[in-house]
């Protein structure tokens, strides 16, 4: 491995997974790296997040050089390394970032903050830099920006800066209800039925208050009349995300186009869903998005 060419280092930092990237002076990824050593691994053991870096990225250290590692994300968070205080909305992205204290002289650590939203309340952590790779691409962007995941955010973006965002809980709600309610005993663990998951997204888009009584419909469908297991999962996707959807857009402009940051499965569920309502949507690569992010970070 030749590591002469590395000017620097990328780091994600998420609730569940570490990723990095080797990055040249020109910005390009020279090498790529990913554990499971996310912010809940390393907390629950010994919070050496430190350790748990320098074990991913060692092969692409120099002896008696110090490499600058420009980090985002949950490794920012009171749990993480250091706390990287947020930035208030509206506020530009990544426009403050903190040193994390550092016992190896190969490291130069700067983690980026998040953003906070006051009225209504909601925080992220690694979305903003995201949103920081979109403008640095995209510097005219104005538009609404959906960041599917565990944690959906919806962000509108306007005059370079994050004027307001939303989260929504839709992933990790379709874990609990499909795992954990009565809905496991008649719902797969996988598989896909695209018409049952679109059934269920303009059932839950045109009537989102039917919400709950719908999701227990699932049930009671696969006693009466057969439901199949797969159709059950996909519906219940679809009722989980419409109503989302119809919360998210209640107030947006149906003619103008949604940006969604991803590189997923899921950013093409969701680009499928809404364009299945008529609105017009678009992927933007999330590995291209964090990068040009952090890299515009840098300065």
């Amino acid at each position: 491995m030749n590591t002469d060419e590395i000017e620097w280092i990328a780091a994600d930092w998420g609730t569940s997974n570490l990723r990095c990237w080797a990055m040249s002076s020109g910005n390009e990824v020279l090498f790529r790296a990913e554990s499971d050593q996310g912010m809940a691994a390393i907390t629950s053991i010994d919070g050496d997040f430190e350790a748990a870096l320098l074990e991913l990225i060692r092969p692409w250290l120099r002896s008696g050089s110090r490499i600058p590692v420009s980090a985002c994300g949950m490794v920012g968070a009171k749990q993480g390394w250091i706390e990287a205080p947020y930035l208030s909305a509206p506020c530009p992205p990544l426009t403050s970032q903190i040193s994390a204290p550092s016992r190896s002289g190969n490291i130069d650590v700067r983690i980026h903050a998040g953003v906070k939203q006051l009225t209504p309340a909601d925080v992220m952590r690694g979305e903003e830099t995201q949103i920081a790779g979109l403008l640095a691409t995209n510097p005219d962007f104005n538009g609404l920006v959906c960041l599917p995941g565990t944690h959906t955010k919806w962000v509108t973006v306007r005059e370079n800066h994050i004027q307001t965002f939303r989260t929504y809980l839709t992933g990790e709600l379709f874990k609990l209800v499909s795992e954990q309610s009565v809905l496991r005993l008649t719902t797969a663990t996988e598989g896909w039925n695209e018409s049952a998951f679109l059934e269920g997204i303009h059932s839950a888009f045109d009537a989102p208050e039917s919400l709950l009584s719908n999701c227990f419909s699932l049930r009671a469908e696969a006693l009466l009349n057969d439901l199949g297991e797969v159709d059950s999962r996909s519906r219940l996707s679809g009722y989980l995300i419409g109503q989302e959807l119809s919360g998210a857009l209640h107030r947006a402009n149906p003619d103008e186009e949604i940006t969604l940051i991803g590189s997923d499965s899921l950013a093409e569920t969701y680009c499928t869903a809404l364009k299945s309502l008529g609105w017009k949507a678009s992927i933007f690569p999330g590995e291209t998005a964090i990068l040009a992010g952090l890299a515009a970070g840098r300065g």
